[in-house]
């Protein structure tokens, strides 16, 4: 027992001395592995995160992965390394002057996810408001606060997305939706029905539950082909 935690404090003084870069990265064999894992972090994020990368200088880049390094990654898959750096810089607040970079970070960070899950297709069945759906897992719904379905991504604008992997397209389908149909997609679970979700909305905003069955019928039935709720 003794020299197992022995081992893991070794091997953990090694990873700090290995991500740790107070003075750079020194000419040693240990300076070249530092900079190895450095430049193999700067791939994954520059490779993930291009829109955020738009709008960064260079040197703030290196900064922040430098930082992040330190912190040490949760996620033992590499792929995911730039969602961690994603969490790591809006948690440490260090894009404050830029805040809509955040959530260009996750603009970016989606479609990575989307395409990276396997899926398990089921035969769609017909839209039935009196059905139990939930949010499919090819799918993300997000309320920005900058224009980032505009591009003019420094404006304040509060926008609703559905984000959602096309099956048929093979592609992300980053889609504007209207207040209303992104709180019913958010609000949707298996102990309420389609249109108990929907009818409690349109009670607490005042609007008529017909008339709204009637307007969203059309876009609840696209989404539901996409596979955005099921």
């Amino acid at each position: 027992m003794a020299k197992e935690i022995l081992e893991k404090d070794v091997q953990d003084r090694f990873f700090d001395i290995l991500i740790e870069q107070k003075e750079g990265f020194k000419k040693t064999p240990l300076g070249v592995y530092q900079k190895l894992v450095f430049f193999r972090f700067e791939e994954v994020i520059k490779n993930a995160l291009p829109l955020f990368l738009e709008h960064v200088s260079s040197k703030k880049l290196e900064k922040t992965i430098k930082k992040f390094m330190k912190a040490t990654p949760d996620t033992p898959f590499v792929w995911q390394i730039p969602n961690d750096y994603r969490k790591f810089v809006k948690k440490n607040r260090l894009f404050e002057n830029k805040k809509y970079l955040y959530e260009l970070m996750y603009y970016d960070w989606v479609e990575v996810e989307l395409y990276m899950k396997e899926y398990k297709l089921k035969k769609l069945g017909k839209f039935k408001y009196e059905n139990f759906y939930k949010l499919s897992s090819s799918a993300r719904i997000k309320k920005f606060e900058y224009d980032i379905v505009g591009n003019d991504y420094e404006k304040k604008r509060e926008n609703f997305c559905v984000i959602y992997y096309d099956f048929d397209l093979d592609d992300i389908i980053y889609r504007e939706i209207n207040p209303l149909l992104f709180y019913i997609l958010k609000g949707l679970n298996k102990k309420h029905s389609f249109e108990e979700v929907l009818e409690k909305l349109c009670l607490e905003n005042e609007i008529d539950l017909d008339e709204a069955k009637q307007l969203l019928k059309k876009p609840f039935k696209e989404l539901f082909k996409k596979r955005v709720f099921s």
